[in-house]
Order: structure tokens, then C-alpha cells, then sequence
């Protein structure tokens, strides 16, 4: 497998999306664009949150021309709950995507909402939207049970964790040799999937690119494991051993009566307000504020360990998954290829705080782990710091694990290098998230300069 890089904010996006697109007679395709949230802050834009929609529609029109027998092209993601989707579909621009191929038939050509519920925050608490629709073919239960890379920790099972989701349901699809995950039956149903993430850090696994942007296939945010409670000394990885008292009470108390008790919890959420501000703890990334005293929690952290063995879950189903649901199959079950959008980037307090960098790439691979090894050199970071990357070898699907970053074949800008990562090089020193600042950057190893 190989990877082909653009750097420069006048690429050609048609072209550099369509030499990428495999060969093949694809009746059914999705479009996976990173579609987490909608812009909230200024100071932290959709074009530096979200795909761009300019990418989308070339990537759009590209299989439309290369797929003579396309039956539908489905564009969705599965959003945070509390997103406002008709707002991300206006800030973003897609509207003017789905007014352009309204009516088109042949291929249908949609655009999705794939969450299964929808939630509407309202003082602290999470009120369901009864009229969501979700995926209109629904959703199936995939099983790994032991292959899953959580069974690991799952000893620790009882301590899994969603911020903000109920860990009842949490710990009934994740325990030990218990592992499921519910994904939209419309990515299931496909026989192309075109990942088009974004180019960002994230506060819990320091990046996220091609391999975290799967996390949009899963219908249900409460079947995703983000992290075990409690510090590495008592077994688990919410917290580093050094968190403050102050940071690692205010969980422990925000858990237990935020869906209990609204008297309680909003005198306890008005005290903790006046507490952040009297000790300066900053929660919003901003240039001015990403400091000493930021609010690290819920596994935003580089000891997080347990987010990438579910995001490794999450790329084992997009390869081997059936329509069907149930046990994996043994053979790939449809071509799967990711194209990042990385002309602007986002650094800093990411995924839902990034601060814009005019970074100009593209970059395309078969193989996900290609991107995202890409991806973090050209953000200044050490891969081997990162665990998401730094554990690729034990991603259980040989053809993307048997490589070496020093010598893959690079493509940049239509020239062919045989160096490997070495041929790439940072566009700039990004900002960490602050719970990886002094434990992402470059050191003597296979990816520094």
C-alpha cells in the first residue's frame, strides 16, 4: 500500500480524490466526512471542526464519474448527541451540496444524520428528541466479543466510562469477553467506503485522523469505551496519578448526581463554576489559555489507554463487518480507502476546541494507519508517543500492520520518494491538547527530524 500526499492550498481536489478511488464495479458507496459537532466559538471555526464540504462534493462527483453502476451514494456521519445538525449543515455549507444533487435518481445521492437518538442539553441535564429518525435501514449489532482489543482491561470492565452516557448500558456491551458495537446498517450495506477525515489533535488520543474518524460508524456513543475511572495507581486511566483533588472530586461528584438529581447537581455545577474561576482552571483552548492549569479529565490525557483499543475495534468492523451484524467475517467485506482533509487543520484543545492552521495537505492511503503516521509527522509529533500509532503492529488485519514507516512508497505532489515518513516533513510545530504537552513532541526515535 502506499500514500500519496499534496501540499499546497491550490490542489486539485477532483483529481487527487479520483487517482485514489480503487477500480472496481461499486454499487454502494458511503462518504464518512468527520462531522462531529457544529461551530459553537469563533474562535474555534467550522472550516478547522468539520470536512471540507469542498472535498465532499469532489469526492462526489469523482465516483460519479468513475462508477457507471452506482446505486446510491450515502454522505452521513454519527455526530455527537447534542449537536445541532441543521446548524452544522448551514455553517458548513453542505446545504448547498444537498440543494445540488437534490432530485438526483441515478445514483440516489443522500445526506445523513446517522445518530440513533439526538439529545438537547438543558441545564446541566440531556432531554431526548423522540422524532429523531437515525439510519433509515437501522442499525446491527457486530460482535467481537475476544478479538476485541478491550479484553485486555476488561478485568477493569466495571470501571468503563462515556463521559456524560450511562455506564450501566456502557458495561453491558463491554465486559469481560462481552464486546459490541452497533453501526448504522447503511455503512454495513456498503461496498465502497470513502473515509474523509479531518486533519486535528484530540485531548484523548492525542490525534485524530483516519483510524478515530470510525468512531462516526457506530450508532450508539454509549457502546464506545473512552477510558477506565480513576488514576493509573488504582487501575485505571481517567486521570493521571498527579491530578488535582479539586479536578479528580469534581468527576467523582459530576458522575454520580448529574443524572440522579437536578437540585443537586446544578447547586454542585454552580459551585464548581465558582471554584474554576477563583483557581484560573481554564476549560476552553483557547491561544491565550491552553496553560498549566487546564482541566484534564475523562482520559484527555497521554496515558489514556483505553480509547485506541476501541477505535482499533471500530477499523477492524469497517473491513470485516457484515450487513447482517454478528460475528466478523473472515475476509474483507467491502474496499474501504481514506482521503484527509488537512487544508485547514486544528490544533490545540481538539476535536470540538481546534485552532485553525492553514496547513494545505491532502493526503490518501488505502491504509489508515499510512495517513494518521503521515498526519502526525506533519504535525510535529513523535507517532511513537502516540498509542494510538505506536501499537499499529497489533491491529489484527495483517496487509495494514506489514510496513515499515522508513521505507513505505510516498508519493508528494506527484513525485515518488522511497524514504519513507523521512520524505515528509512538518508543516509547522502544532499545539498539543494540554493533557499531552511535553509527552508528544518530537524525540530521538524513528519519526523526529
Amino acid at each position: 500500500m502506499r500514500l500519496d500526499v499534496a501540499l499546497g492550498a491550490e490542489t486539485d481536489l477532483r483529481t487527487f480524490v479520483a487517482r485514489n478511488l480503487p477500480d472496481g464495479d461499486f454499487r454502494r458507496i458511503v462518504l464518512k466526512p468527520n462531522w462531529v459537532k457544529h461551530q459553537e466559538r469563533p474562535e474555534f471555526p467550522i472550516e478547522a471542526l468539520v470536512t471540507s464540504t469542498a472535498l465532499i462534493d469532489a469526492a462526489i462527483e469523482a465516483c460519479l464519474e468513475k462508477y457507471p453502476a452506482l446505486e446510491t451514494i450515502s454522505i452521513g456521519d454519527v455526530p455527537l448527541q447534542t449537536c445541532d445538525w441543521e446548524a452544522l449543515i448551514r455553517q458548513s455549507g453542505a446545504e448547498r451540496l444537498i440543494e445540488k444533487y437534490r432530485g438526483h435518481t441515478a445514483p440516489m445521492i443522500r445526506f445523513l444524520d446517522l445518530r440513533r437518538e439526538r439529545w438537547t442539553p438543558r441545564g446541566g441535564f440531556m432531554e431526548l428528541d423522540s422524532a429523531h429518525p437515525g439510519d433509515p435501514l437501522g442499525y446491527s449489532e457486530v460482535i467481537l466479543d475476544a478479538n476485541s482489543l478491550l479484553e485486555e482491561v476488561s478485568h477493569n470492565a466495571a470501571s468503563f466510562r462515556v463521559s456524560d452516557y450511562d455506564p450501566a448500558e456502557t458495561v453491558s456491551v463491554h465486559r469481560r469477553g462481552v464486546h459490541r458495537y452497533l453501526i448504522a446498517r447503511t455503512i454495513l450495506d456498503s461496498d465502497l467506503f470513502i473515509n474523509l477525515p479531518k486533519m486535528k489533535t484530540h485531548q484523548k488520543t492525542g490525534i485524530t485522523g483516519a483510524l478515530k474518524n470510525l468512531v462516526g460508524i457506530n450508532g450508539s456513543k454509549a457502546h464506545l469505551v473512552h477510558h477506565q475511572l480513576g488514576r493509573p495507581s488504582e487501575g485505571g486511566d481517567e486521570f493521571p496519578d498527579d491530578v488535582s483533588p479539586l479536578i479528580y472530586w469534581q468527576a467523582r461528584l459530576r458522575e454520580r448526581f448529574q443524572k440522579k438529581s437536578r437540585v443537586i447537581f446544578k447547586t454542585l455545577k454552580g459551585g464548581w463554576e465558582l471554584l474554576k474561576k477563583a483557581r484560573s482552571i481554564e476549560t476552553i483552548g483557547t491561544r491565550e489559555n491552553l496553560g498549566e492549569k487546564f482541566y484534564v479529565g475523562a482520559g484527555s490525557w497521554y496515558g489514556n489507554d483505553s480509547i485506541w483499543r476501541m477505535v482499533y475495534d471500530l477499523n477492524m468492523i469497517i473491513l470485516l463487518g457484515h450487513s447482517e451484524g454478528g460475528a466478523l467475517r473472515s475476509t474483507p467485506q467491502r474496499e474501504v480507502v481514506s482521503i484527509m482533509d488537512g487544508l485547514i487543520a486544528g490544533e490545540g484543545n481538539g476535536p470540538l476546541q481546534p485552532l485553525p492552521v492553514k496547513a494545505g495537505v491532502m493526503l490518501a492511503s488505502r491504509n489508515p494507519f499510512l495517513v494518521d503516521f503521515a498526519m502526525a509527522k506533519m504535525m510535529g509529533f513523535d507517532s511513537e508517543r502516540i498509542r494510538l500509532l505506536a501499537n499499529f503492529r497489533r491491529f489484527p488485519f495483517a496487509p495494514f500492520t506489514e510496513f515499515h514507516p522508513a521505507t513505505i512508497p510516498v508519493t508528494i505532489n506527484g513525485h515518488r520518494f522511497t524514504t519513507g515518513m523521512d520524505a515528509i516533513s512538518p508543516v509547522q510545530r502544532f499545539l498539543p491538547p494540554p493533557g499531552w504537552k511535553g509527552h508528544i513532541e518530537p524525540r530521538r526515535g524513528l519519526l523526529s527530524e
